[in-house]
């Protein structure tokens, strides 16, 4: 085994958990390297806390939406511990390699992170040459390097077990009943706001790109975090956690004899069938979450390469309501040539499946996707800094253009109210072309209770949880597969 090389990960705030950061610290620890995460916003003084680390390697996540923070984390480890390597990955280093010439940057791994983070380890530890790694990119005096991405992990089951103690060295994290886990890589749709079409081009030729767990194994995994810490609820964080139905069928006998706990998981509209329904219930899923994104089925497809219509939608969720299991549906605004009476059938068809909980978003372009690619050709978006865009979705404004911005904002906070209490709704539809402001400040609140309600979490536990992550919005966009 190699000698020891002190790894650190830095990482803005908890919210931002990655499962697949904690997969990347298990293989390092199986190799012997002991690693270490550090949370700028639990850090009293972060220059102080690197240096202590005394890091060998430090890595430094960056999600979409996020490189901003990832800059700033660079920089304080370039200063704290200057002959540190530094390396920058995530989804936004992944599509944007040019991270590497900045010069806090020693270099950017593109993809999944297990196989060339290994590599690189083992050449650094050893005093030898890198740039032959797959997946690297450098800046090589002024011009940027960058290899082709190694093939991922075929067999899932060959990882060892996630390090969670990464996160779990804060207490508040490890208190926190409700975890997350993720079965699966890959996803098999290829929608148009998502970037798996796009990290699908990037890899080589003939690549599996979904792959999952044993169900003893995904079971297993869930079942040594129980017997170590708190747990009470159980999300699995897959794109789709209901893509092989035998798959399920599997798993629930595992579960129950593992673990036996509520969870709940994302599926897709076509996915939701009666076999996969019956499994998830004997296994006893508590809810699940599909894609309704938008009531108009032209823009659904059209816009968002989602081939389901709303009848499929009713189905989908009858099936999971009929099965006592709650229902959640991730919904878009401002999409590409959305209206107003558009977002309003979204509202609409949320009531009439009795959607029993709502997430919604401002539709965001994703750097590097089809959808930024066609929005910016169509006209919906101005090839602008891309700092300039992420800014304004934090703050709450539609992220492509259009005539209704502000109604889109407005609505933003008060579609929960307006697909929870139909009888509010003509009186929302005219609020929402009002210059409110400040005034739906409360409305963030709500949007942190029902995500409470819908994880089942305790005042205490909740409180305890949010008053250390802050505002949900701090939120950036992580992958499972990358880190």
């Amino acid at each position: 085994m190699a000698a020891p090389f002190p790894v650190l990960f830095l990482q803005d705030n908890a919210i931002n958990e990655s499962l697949a950061l904690c997969d990347l610290a298990g293989v390092l620890e199986s190799q012997g390297h002991p690693t270490r995460l550090l949370l700028d916003d639990e850090e009293p003084d972060l220059h102080a806390a690197i240096r202590a680390a005394d890091p060998a390697l430090v890595v430094v996540p960056s999600g979409v939406g996020g490189h901003q923070t990832a800059r700033r984390l660079a920089q304080a480890a370039r200063i704290a511990a200057p002959r540190a390597f530094v390396l920058m990955g995530g989804t936004h280093a992944t599509f944007d390699p040019s991270e590497a010439q900045r010069p806090e940057v020693d270099a950017v791994v593109m993809g999944e992170a297990e196989r060339p983070v290994s590599a690189l380890v083992a050449r650094l530890s050893a005093g030898r040459q890198w740039s032959d790694i797959g997946g690297l990119a450098w800046d090589d005096g002024g011009q940027l390097r960058q290899n082709p991405l190694m093939a991922p992990l075929e067999d899932l089951d060959d990882l060892p077990f996630p390090h969670r103690d990464l996160y779990y060295r804060y207490g508040f994290i490890r208190r926190f009943g409700w975890k997350k886990f993720n079965t699966s890589r890959g996803c098999v749709h290829s929608c148009q706001f998502c970037w798996n079409p796009s990290l699908k081009r990037m890899l080589p030729e003939g690549t599996v790109f979904t792959r999952r767990k044993s169900p003893a194994r995904a079971a297993d995994e869930v079942a040594a975090v129980a017997s170590r810490h708190p747990l009470h609820s159980v999300h699995f964080a897959d794109d789709l956690f209901t893509v092989q139905t035998r798959w399920l069928e599997d798993f629930a006998p595992a579960w129950r004899e593992k673990v036996d706990l509520p969870f709940t998981c994302s599926s897709s509209i076509e996915l939701v069938t009666p076999r996969a329904v019956a499994a998830l219930a004997a296994a006893g899923c508590r809810g699940v979450a599909i894609g309704l994104e938008t009531g108009n089925e032209q823009l659904r497809s059209r816009i968002l390469r989602k081939t389901v219509c709303n009848d499929d939608v009713r189905r989908a969720a009858a099936l999971i309501k009929g099965a006592g299991m709650e229902l959640t549906t991730y919904n878009m605004l401002a999409c590409p040539g959305e209206t107003l009476e558009d977002a309003w059938s979204t509202v609409r068809l949320n009531q009439e499946i009795g959607a029993d909980f709502t997430r919604v978003t401002l539709a965001m372009p994703i750097p590097h996707t089809d959808f930024e690619r066609e929005a910016i050709a169509a006209g919906h978006l101005d090839p602008a800094d891309l700092d300039a865009r992420v800014d304004s979705l934090n703050q709450g404004q539609a992220g492509f253009r259009t005539a209704d911005a502000r109604a889109f904002a407005n609505l933003f906070y008060l579609f929960r109210v307006a697909v929870h209490h139909p009888r509010l709704l003509p009186a929302i539809q005219r609020a929402v072309q009002l210059p409110l402001g400040p005034a739906l400040a409360p409305f963030r609140l709500a949007m942190a209770l029902e995500e409470r309600r819908i994880n089942r979490l305790g005042w205490v536990e909740g409180a305890r949880y949010f008053r250390h992550v802050g505002d949900p919005r701090k939120r950036t966009t992580n992958y499972v597969t990358l880190m």
